[in-house]
């Protein structure tokens, strides 16, 4: 019985080891498109993170805040830790299955501690026989590596958040209030000039695309907050593809221009990295998009002078168009307490109360969710 208990320890620490190699490999290297139920990325961030939006939301307003703004950045190194820990105790269980003697003894917590401390570099001096002198090597080296991969990993990860977040900083209106989707197009478009709107959301859409690689491939990359207020990369999607939508709808001849393929690029984007983050199927909010709302926005649109569609048409096209996106988008808001809308940079001073509330509201919905 105890040979046969030596052998599942061993098998299962070559697992448990092979299982952190994989899992630092996929989540830094291969960047797939899916992760599997079984993942220690995966498990670590849904437990983490559920604790942390709880933690969040009974907090003050700016301890709340701080708690979420500083999680991305310790969740990677608490990852590095797991990764290690798991290491750690997979290799314990190969030395105690392997009936290796390290300082002449065989006991369970010198054990552990060697496979600790043979992590970064091999220990020698206590390891008596040629296995597991050949064996600390192979920890070492497992050790290093995936350190090495979590720093080589970091410059890729902010140089997307950086590509990211300065894109959001042209995104604004001289009005200084909440920008919203009809206020983009009236920005973009003066004078009724769909031509420059046009070249707008163009430009949006490798930004959209560049959001749908980069948060796809690091799904974590979704957790880190702008560091401007009322600002958030994920509100900042919404409103682009609201517009987009709203352009494709409602602008005769946009159907085959550039607001239709932002509006593909971006229900891609939101649906996709929703996927890849497990968002959970939730209530949503009631949507903005009713009649009321439709008809302030299209006599918008007219008073601007842009060539517009039938009305019935093109408000039975943008319901048909948001419902492909447009539950995911909220439900991805509220899983990363998002607050809900967007304001430009320029604008912080006047809108300073209403952000705060906005904030505040993201945090008490995370409460009950």
């Amino acid at each position: 019985m105890t040979e046969f208990i030596r052998v599942v320890a061993a098998v299962g620490g070559v697992v448990l080891i092979v299982g952190m190699l994989s899992d630092a490999v996929a989540t830094l290297i291969v960047t797939q498109g899916t992760s599997g139920l079984w993942r220690p990325t995966r498990l670590f961030y849904a437990a983490t993170w559920r604790v942390t939006r709880a933690v969040a939301a009974r907090l003050p307003d700016r301890s709340g805040e701080y708690v979420l703004n500083v999680y991305p950045a310790l969740s990677l190194l608490g990852l590095l830790v797991l990764w290690l820990a798991g290491l750690m105790i997979g290799w314990a269980l190969v030395y105690w299955g392997l009936d290796q003697h390290v300082g002449g003894t065989r006991d369970w917590g010198t054990l552990v501690y060697y496979a600790g401390t043979s992590l970064v570099t091999p220990v020698f001096g206590t390891a008596h026989g040629a296995l597991v002198r050949m064996l600390t090597l192979l920890e070492t080296l497992t050790g290093v590596v995936t350190i090495a991969l979590m720093i080589s990993y970091l410059p890729a990860l902010y140089g997307a958040y950086s590509r990211r977040e300065a894109r959001l900083l042209t995104l604004d209106d001289p009005q200084g209030g909440r920008i919203t989707p009809v206020r983009v197009i009236a920005v973009n478009a003066p004078g009724g000039d769909v031509e420059m709107l046009y070249r707008s959301l163009a430009e949006w859409q490798m930004w959209t695309a560049d959001v749908l690689e980069s948060h796809v491939s690091y799904p974590m990359l979704a957790l880190f907050r702008s560091q401007h207020p009322g600002q958030s990369w994920v509100t900042a999607l919404g409103v682009v593809t609201d517009a987009a939508t709203l352009t494709s709808a409602c602008v005769a001849g946009a159907q085959s221009r550039e607001p239709y393929f932002l509006y593909r690029r971006g229900r891609r984007a939101i649906v996709e990295i929703s996927s890849r983050l497990h968002v959970p199927a939730a209530p949503t909010p009631p949507s903005w998009l009713v009649a009321d709302n439709f008809e302030l926005a299209w006599s918008q649109l007219v008073s601007l002078g842009i060539p517009l569609r039938d009305k019935d048409e093109a408000w039975a096209d943008l319901q048909a168009l948001r419902a492909s996106y447009g539950d995911q988008l909220e439900r991805l808001i509220d899983f990363l307490v998002a607050p809900r809308g967007f304001w430009g940079h320029s604008a912080e001073e006047t809108v300073a109360e209403e952000v705060a509330r906005a904030a505040a509201e993201a945090r008490r919905s995370a409460r009950v969710r």
